[in-house]
């Protein structure tokens, strides 16, 4: 049985697996993920696979959460219940649900619920150059404007495949991803130009903030917003509030104050494409 251990935002689990399928698929998931830093670990998973019968059986601690025959959707499972963790045990700083990119000097910080499109919207900007951090979890560890990012496959719902057709071949690269029913697991160095970059653990300076919202049939709209908006919105994204003293709500009016913030409404790349350099330089 071999072990991988996953630190992030103060925060260690511990991952038992044994078998290829399970070797492959704890490789897929983490592999960009730094335990440069390592605290007591607060859950144990344990990720069995039988490489002839194609059964895989995934437990937390002594929960049994998955005994089926989907590598695809183990990894889904493992990779969300994971993230919830991370999240429940966080005490030292903020966690957003967001993505998170470099590039062009900037980093961006992109807070979005699922279905505004902020993974999708990742995954065509790794297109465009920018160096990927995260889709899904942004750390702010607490009176910091440090940016820490839970470096992860990219989870892109099904519908996606059409929205990024131009830009990713799904059935040429089916065999270095994980498919389940609902979602497919894209390494993000198979969206960049450069195989072998578009992928850093170090977010850079002058941070920007964009809450992304995806609407058919609307038209481009990039509308900056006042801090007290900015702070209100920031608040919504936060998923470790109940952890925090006043449930974070200070240190969020203080990061409103000092990053500028943005909403942005689009319905295709189309018009992204010329746009968004020019407003992510202002």
């Amino acid at each position: 049985m071999s072990i991988r251990l996953i630190s992030f935002a103060g925060t260690t689990l511990s991952i038992e697996y044994d078998g290829l399928t399970a070797a492959r698929i704890v490789e897929l998931l983490y592999q960009h993920v730094s335990t440069d830093y390592v605290s007591p670990v607060r859950v144990t998973y344990r990720l069995c696979s039988d490489d002839t019968s194609a059964r895989v059986q995934l437990y937390r601690d002594e929960t049994l959460l998955y005994d089926g025959h989907c590598a695809g959707s183990v990894a889904e499972l493992l990779l969300g219940d994971s993230c919830y963790q991370l999240a429940a045990h966080c005490h030292t700083g903020l966690l957003f649900h967001a993505a998170a990119l470099s590039g062009r000097g900037r980093t961006l910080i992109l807070p979005g619920t699922s279905g505004a499109g902020k993974s999708t919207l990742t995954a065509w900007l790794i297109s465009q150059g920018f160096d990927y951090l995260s889709d899904e979890l942004v750390f702010v560890p607490w009176q910091t404007n440090t940016i820490q990012a839970f470096t992860r496959p990219l989870s892109l719902k099904k519908p996606a495949r059409l929205v990024l057709s131009r830009c990713f071949d799904y059935e040429a690269q089916a065999d270095s991803l994980l498919s389940s029913n609902y979602v497919d697991l894209v390494p993000p160095t198979l969206l960049s130009s450069n195989r072998r970059e578009g992928v850093t653990r170090k977010a850079g300076n002058n941070p920007i903030i964009i809450f992304p919202q995806y609407q058919n049939r609307t038209h481009f709209e990039w509308q900056p917003l006042s801090p007290a908006r900015a702070g209100l919105a920031l608040m919504t994204h936060l998923i470790n509030a109940r952890n925090l003293p006043d449930h974070g709500f200070g240190e969020i009016a203080r990061i409103a104050g000092c990053i500028p913030a943005y909403n942005l409404s689009y319905s295709g790349f189309d018009h992204l494409t010329d746009k968004f350099e020019l407003v992510i330089a202002v």
